[in-house]
Formats: C-alpha cells, sequence, structure tokens
C-alpha cells in the first residue's frame, strides 16, 4: 500500500490539473477580497469574520474539485498505469479506496489553502486600509466559518466519492466527466427548481438534495425571500447523514463492481 501512495503522491505533484486548481483557488482568494473590498470595504465585526465570509463561497468547491477527482480516478485507465499496479499484487480494492483517500487529503488542502489565504488576505487588505475590526460576535462567526469548513470536507467527500465511483465504473475520462457534470449540475437543479413544487414527494427530494444542505450552511439557501439556514439538532443531524449515505452508497457500488469486473492485464 505504502508503494502505491508513493506512486499516486507522485502523480499528483506533476499532474498539470492538480497544480491548476490549486492556482485556481489561490487566485480565486484574491480575486473575491478584493471584489468585496470594492464594493463594502472591509469593515470587519470581528477577527473571524473573513472565515464566515469564505463559507459563502463554497459553492465554487463543488464546481472544480469533484471533475479533478473524476479526471484522477480514470487517469490509470487512460495511460495505461492500472494494469502495472494490479500486476504487481495490489488489489483492486485498494487502488481505489488508495486514490479515494488521497484525493480527500487533497480536499483538505484546497479548503485550507481557499480558507487560509482568504482570511490573511482580508485581515491584510483592512489593516492596510485602515478598516475598524471589531469584536463583537467573535465566537459565532469563528464557529460559522470552523462548521462550513469541516461540513465542506464531509460534503466534497461525498462528491468525490460519487464521481470516482462513476470514474471507475465508466473508465474513459471523457464519457466520466460528462456523467459527473450531469451529477453536478443535477444536484443544482434538485435543489433549485423543486423545491417549490406542488408535490411533497419533489420537494422533499429537493431539501434531502446535497446542494441544498450546502447552500444552507453556506448561508445562501433562501426560500420564500427569508434566507434559511442551519439551526437546531435535527438540521445538523440531516447535514450529517445525508453526504455519509451518498459515501456509503458510492463507496459500496465501486467496490463491489471492480471486483466482478476484470481489468485486462
Amino acid at each position: 500500500m505504502r508503494n502505491l501512495w508513493q506512486a499516486e503522491i507522485y502523480y499528483l505533484r506533476k499532474d498539470l490539473a492538480f497544480k491548476s486548481v490549486t492556482a485556481v483557488f489561490a487566485l480565486a482568494s484574491l480575486a473575491l477580497v478584493l471584489i468585496l473590498g470594492s464594493k463594502g470595504g472591509y469593515d470587519l465585526g470581528s477577527y473571524a469574520e473573513p472565515l464566515k465570509t469564505a463559507a459563502s463561497f463554497s459553492i465554487l468547491f463543488y464546481l472544480v474539485i469533484p471533475l479533478h477527482a473524476c479526471f484522477f480516478a480514470t487517469e490509470g485507465f487512460e495511460h495505461g498505469s492500472v494494469q502495472n499496479i494490479i500486476a504487481a499484487g495490489h488489489s483492486k480494492a485498494k487502488y481505489f479506496t488508495g486514490k479515494y483517500v488521497l484525493e480527500l487529503l487533497a480536499v483538505l488542502g484546497w479548503l485550507l489553502e481557499f480558507y487560509g489565504l482568504f482570511y490573511l488576505f482580508y485581515l491584510a487588505a483592512a489593516l492596510i486600509t485602515g478598516a475598524p475590526i471589531g469584536h463583537a460576535g467573535y465566537t459565532e462567526d469563528l464557529w460559522a466559518g470552523m462548521t462550513a469548513l469541516g461540513l465542506n470536507l464531509l460534503y466534497l467527500g461525498a462528491y468525490c466519492a460519487v464521481v470516482m465511483m462513476l470514474g471507475m465504473l465508466i473508465r474513459k475520462p471523457a464519457s466520466a466527466v460528462v456523467a459527473a457534470f450531469f451529477f453536478i449540475f443535477g444536484n443544482l437543479l434538485l435543489s433549485g427548481y423543486l423545491k417549490d413544487a406542488s408535490s411533497a414527494i419533489l420537494r422533499a427530494v429537493s431539501e434531502h438534495s446535497l446542494m441544498t444542505q450546502i447552500l444552507k450552511f453556506s448561508g445562501m439557501y433562501v426560500e420564500n425571500s427569508q434566507l434559511i439556514l442551519l439551526s437546531g439538532t435535527g438540521d445538523y443531524m440531516r447535514a450529517l447523514w445525508i453526504p455519509a449515505v451518498w459515501i456509503l452508497l458510492s463507496l459500496t457500488i465501486a467496490l463491489t463492481v471492480l471486483e466482478k469486473r476484470d481489468i485486462q492485464i
């Protein structure tokens, strides 16, 4: 397993897509700070407020990271390296789980990168421009920011599990990317168009979609002109078990099918 991880880590370090995603989040953190400052200045209610503000841009992660996960899952089939890995004695289950764990580590790195740079850029801009920084609501802002960070890791884990499962089943990068697009934007449609449906079943589907929960903990979910946030034990429990079910189902399906399908070596 150690040799497998070393090989995959080496691939990630050389991967242009990995470097591009890293650069995108670095540039996005700076650009968003500049845009926010140009519109409303850099006044802060507390030193933790930038962390809460960063959470409102969570949707950016779900438009970029799952596509990288899809490419990462299928690169072995495209370049033929999976045959060499299987021939070296590694199981197909170990190959898939190794890739999934490494993608989660990459996700954690990207989240910390974006949150950290956004916070530093915002705080630096406030100090340079002489914007006032208060002390009210520090605990609430810190809790909101850290909660969003943790939930983003969980939900990105769910998205990656689904698209990597699709990649392992389809095995062709172009077709897998199309399937990933359908999943990503399908969740957006479920959240946006079904929440006002006349059918109670369709509204329940929308309420339990991944994107609905993401928009809620990001502070971006609006219903009947009201901002809806996670509140109470029930909401937080729902926000936890929905992605957990997606992860469990996706990993189970991927591992089951991989064991039954041959990889030509």
